[in-house]
């Protein structure tokens, strides 16, 4: 509370709402008075903006209108796809009715149903977005459900592959009886660029600068464009696959075609390079697990890690926003890790204990 000019004022925030009210020329007393009470009303519900009535399937309906004109089509149908598993728990019910124990409610009954936790974090972020677009566009105060917590996910561990592995790859990928190779190519691609296996796949010959070698990755997972440099072994790659290509695209099927899948000369070359293992969960059961494509960019984030690229320098070429995701590629595999204690096993050199001793 304070006073301007012969007027005293209460001014203060709840619920990152700011309350303003002017007492006009009265006493101090009994301006506290009025403070008091105003606080308290407030506290009480009794001044908070009312919530427009709206039915949660109509809301949603609205908010997938400006999900689809606003964001790339993939993560619209992601919308898409958590407002229809939210549905059968929230129809019929007012936005402004939904509460946080409703939702974990949603969690529970969702978990006993197998639903996997990041099928289910992504439903809550959607269900988190649209509420958020409810306070945007004025259907409530503030966000409700904001503090609820998303459920921790056990996701698979990182593959990054070790030279011998590469190899057994690329043979086994060289050996599929494809009318175009192109399959040692894509992995290889892969593993020299870092890049995402939609930005291959969408790669037009116009985004390859060869003369100062780089290449440029358009409409990313971040809606940003980002310069990829180029190496030897992506020239040879590219230069390989555009010549006697008619189609804009980069890698193509034997048709001239855009590559829209991955297709199972994949898998299978990943079977027959024995990429696969069996893990042990936590309550003991054995779950198999095969080496995917996106563990390609993996290896390569993992890569540039151990040679002792900076962390700066790996975010940018791979598109990291946050330090979080590049920061896994600081941490080198066992072999890394096995070659580093093989220093010890150095013979006992009174000028190499000297030199590190000063480091």
């Amino acid at each position: 509370m304070y006073r301007r000019v012969d007027s005293w004022y209460s001014d203060f925030f709840h619920e990152g709402k700011r309350y303003v009210k002017s007492w006009g020329a009265i006493s101090k007393t009994v301006a506290k008075e009025k403070d008091r009470k105003f606080r308290t009303e407030v506290l009480e519900g009794k001044h908070a903006q009312k919530s427009r009535q709206i039915l949660f399937e109509k809301f949603a309906d609205k908010y997938l209108e400006a999900a689809r004109l606003n964001k790339k089509p993939s993560s619209a149908k992601r919308n898409e796809v958590s407002i229809n598993a939210l549905k059968p728990y929230f129809q019929g019910k007012l936005i402004g009715a939904i509460h946080p124990f409703m939702v974990e409610q949603f969690k529970k009954e969702r978990k006993e149903k197998n639903k996997t936790p990041a099928t289910i974090n992504r439903d809550i972020t959607t269900l988190k977005n649209m509420f958020n677009k409810a306070v945007e566009w004025g259907y409530l105060s503030h966000n409700p459900i904001d503090k609820v917590r998303n459920l921790a996910e056990n996701n698979e561990k990182m593959w990054a592959l070790s030279p011998e592995e590469e190899d057994k790859l690329s043979a086994a990928c060289d050996a599929r009886p494809q009318k175009k190779k192109y399959l040692k190519d894509l992995v290889l691609f892969a593993l020299h660029t870092g890049m995402r296996q939609s930005e291959i796949f969408n790669l037009k010959k116009t985004h390859c600068n060869l003369e100062e070698n780089y290449i440029t990755v358009v409409d990313t997972k971040n809606n940003e464009n980002r310069k990829v440099p180029m190496n030897e072994s992506v020239r040879e790659i590219l230069e390989r696959q555009i010549e006697g290509n008619t189609s804009e695209y980069v890698f193509c099927n034997s048709e001239d075609k855009k590559i829209t899948v991955l297709t199972n000369a994949f898998w299978q070359a990943v079977s027959k390079a024995g990429l696969e293992r069996q893990e042990i969960k936590k309550d003991g059961e054995k779950k198999k697990i095969r080496f995917r494509f996106h563990d390609l960019r993996h290896t390569f984030g993992s890569r540039l890690g151990m040679a002792g690229v900076d962390l700066k320098t790996i975010m940018e070429i791979m598109g990291h926003k946050s330090h979080k995701m590049a920061m896994r590629y600081q941490h080198p595999t066992p072999d890394h890790k096995l070659n580093a204690v093989k220093l010890l096993d150095r013979p006992r050199d009174r000028n190499f204990l000297v030199v590190h001793r000063k480091v």
